[in-house]
């Protein structure tokens, strides 16, 4: 079983949304575009319970029902429903009204309601025990309970109803707990292999501490794990790190287990407090999982982008009309965009939304834009804007990344140095061709962004963030020079004033630090910065 599109209509924060889907999904976006509203979407779909909070209607309108269309392949199908099938894809819609039992329908691939689905067809296909979502916010006694929508609860029930109907019915009571009891030790142990391996310690011990098993109140223990030095802590008392790696056991251990009933698992931000280097461990075990079940998570992770296929990343990002929109990869020639790229994958994906992108030259704009549009009351998040450091002004650099960006629907603008006027003409001529979602390419007049920032700004900047003994003076820093020369100039004025010649942190600081002076000093933005930006505006308005 495996879902393949998900259609959203009226939920949370989602207007209309369509999203294909694979069997391992990342999904991108800046906060609050809906990619949680996306995951709990689904899981409304498959609990197919009342919805009665008015806060999960769009803009809290009620009147209007939310949709949930799902497409699957690989359903297991009764012969009623077998004229449903197109090219092995069935789709299921369920239309909520306010405090309403939803309405199921099945769908023809054209959109025509054929029948209303049975529940038994209903509970047989789509419930809960077909999709887990594990929220951001990690409660480990819920997913750690015998509870019967509990991750762990699914599999270890499964485990204990299998070794009950293997056992003589005549068994006494003090034999079932015993069964029960051994039917809970494997995959315990099978859980404990996975966080030595994942964590790289050998010494570790999980534990169900604590069990008791008794025929009127049922099963319950508590979950430790010992280490050296630390005996049967409690899993609660753990870090979220280690509390993120007992949950990833699990989800291996039911992708080996193949239990009947869970197929779908999807989660928020599965590297939440993992470093760097546990993050890849994690997305190589996440991908292992895939091969046997359907996975979604969404991610602000560059480890996770870095190391998926292009395929696997679908990017939401707000329109300026409110509306969030679904970029998935479409690219009919995949040497285009498999090629060095110059960044790294997430540097074009996860800077902002996917409305249009700014790919520029060097840290300065990159750190600097953004406050740039605010002088001109405009919002890099609410515009859905991207500014991507490309690093320099290489063609074919930027063309790698355009076409990157091109396959997933997403408009550029490049801002380049004056001195890179070749390169510009390039990426002129390939307007409308290959590069058509290059909408223009701008080569600053004056030279460099940094001939903008009056010298005063500047020497600032050099004096409160590099804190030379000798301050910088600002007539020190004009001069006859633009381009590369002044910033040569900076270079060898650092120097004389013992700060080294570390141009590029310079750089970052005239941007990060240089931009909000200039903002605060209440001075006007440079006009022809002015017309980058209102050009980028109405890309956008036109997205």
């Amino acid at each position: 079983m495996e879902i393949v599109k998900v259609d959203i209509e009226n939920f949370r924060a989602l207007k209309s949304i369509s999203v294909p889907v694979k069997r391992l999904s990342v999904i991108l976006g800046e906060n609050d575009v809906g990619k949680t509203s996306f995951l709990y979407a689904i899981q409304k779909f498959f609990e197919r319970k009342k919805m009665k909070d008015p806060n999960d209607w769009f803009k809290r309108n009620t009147l209007v029902p939310i949709i949930i269309t799902v497409s699957f392949k690989a359903i297991p199908m009764e012969d009623s429903l077998s004229g449903l099938v197109s090219d092995n894809i069935v789709t299921f819609r369920l239309i909520f009204g306010f405090n309403e039992n939803p309405i199921a329908q099945a769908i023809s691939s054209d959109g025509v309601v054929m029948q209303t689905l049975t529940p038994a067809f209903l509970n047989t296909h789509i419930s809960s025990d077909k999709f887990h979502l594990i929220p951001v916010r990690r409660d480990m006694s819920v997913q750690f309970s015998m509870n019967k929508t509990a991750l762990l609860g699914k599999l270890l029930r499964a485990r204990m109803m299998q070794a009950l109907q293997d056992s003589d019915a005549s068994i006494s009571v003090n034999d079932v707990k015993e069964r029960l009891a051994l039917s809970i030790e494997e995959p315990r142990e099978q859980m404990e292999n996975f966080l030595r391996e994942q964590l790289s310690n050998d010494e570790l011990t999980l534990g169900f501490d604590d069990l008791n098993i008794d025929p009127t109140e049922g099963v319950r223990f508590s979950v430790t794990l010992s280490d050296t030095g630390l005996d049967n802590v409690d899993m609660a008392n753990r870090g979220a790190g280690t509390q993120n790696n007992l949950i990833i056991a699990l989800f291996r251990l039911i992708a080996a287990s193949n239990v009947d009933g869970i197929f779908i698992f999807a989660m928020e931000e599965p590297e939440n407090s993992l470093h760097p280097k546990a993050q890849r461990q994690l997305f190589s075990v996440i991908q292992e999982i895939s091969q046997s079940i359907q996975v979604i998570v969404t991610s602000h992770s560059p480890v996770f982008i870095d190391r998926s296929n292009f395929e696997s990343n679908i990017l939401l990002s707000r329109a300026l009309s409110g509306v969030t929109l679904a970029k998935t990869f479409q690219c009919d020639d995949m040497s285009d965009v498999r090629t060095d790229l110059g960044i790294r994958a997430s540097d074009a994906l996860l800077k902002g939304g996917g409305n249009c992108a700014i790919l520029v030259e060097g840290k300065t704009e990159e750190e600097g834009f953004p406050v740039f549009l605010e002088m001109l009351n405009l919002s890099e998040f609410q515009l859905g804007i991207a500014i991507i450091n490309m690093g320099g002004s290489d063609f074919i650099k930027a063309s790698g990344i355009i076409k990157l960006l091109r396959s997933y629907n997403i408009p550029c603008v490049v801002v380049l140095d004056r001195d890179a006027q070749v390169a510009a003409d390039d990426l002129e001529r390939a307007i409308g061709g290959s590069l058509h979602n290059l909408k223009k390419v701008f080569c600053l007049e004056k030279g460099t962004i940094e001939d903008y920032y009056p010298e005063s700004i500047v020497a600032d900047v050099i004096n409160n963030e590099l804190k030379p003994s000798i301050p910088v003076r600002s007539e020190e820093l004009e001069g006859d020079w633009s381009g590369g020369k002044r910033l040569e100039a900076y270079k060898r004025i650092m120097y004389e004033h013992g700060l080294g010649d570390s141009l590029d942190f310079l750089k970052v600081k005239i941007g990060q630090v240089g931009t909000k002076s200039w903002k605060g000093s209440n001075r006007c933005l440079d006009p022809e910065l002015e017309r980058i930006f209102r050009f980028v505006e109405q890309v956008v308005s036109e997205s």
